[in-house]
C-alpha cells in the first residue's frame, strides 16, 4: 500500500452535512493490513494535495502510509485513531474515518 496512485483504493469518500469530504480505509484495506495497533497523523497537517501522506499505521500484516486521494484544506481530523487505532478494524464510517476535507 505504499504507492500513491493505488491508495485511492483503499479508501472510501463520502460527503458530510457540511459539505466536507471524509475519507476513510475500506474493506479491501483492512483486509491488506491485518488488525490495526499503531496510527500517527503527520504534523501539522492543515492541507493536503493528491499524494500527501495523511496517516501512518501499522497492522498485523503491513506498516505503511496511506496518502490523500485529494486535495483540500483539513476540516477534521479523526484524534480518537491516536488513542484507539484498532478502530480502525471496524466497518463503522462514523467511528473509522481519517480526515475531513473542505
Amino acid at each position: 500500500m505504499t504507492d500513491k496512485a493505488d491508495d485511492s483504493k483503499y479508501l472510501w469518500e463520502e460527503k458530510t452535512s457540511e459539505r466536507h469530504t471524509r475519507i476513510g480505509l475500506n474493506d479491501l484495506a483492512r483486509s491488506e493490513i491485518g488488525q490495526v495497533t499503531f496510527a500517527e497523523f503527520p504534523e501539522k497537517m492543515t492541507e493536503l494535495s493528491v499524494g500527501d501522506p495523511m496517516l501512518s499505521f501499522e497492522g498485523a500484516k503491513a506498516v505503511t502510509e496511506i496518502h490523500s486521494p485529494m486535495s483540500g484544506k483539513v476540516a477534521k481530523v479523526n484524534s480518537d485513531l491516536i488513542e484507539h487505532p484498532e478502530l480502525l478494524n471496524e466497518d463503522n464510517r462514523d467511528r473509522t474515518w481519517i480526515v475531513e476535507l473542505f
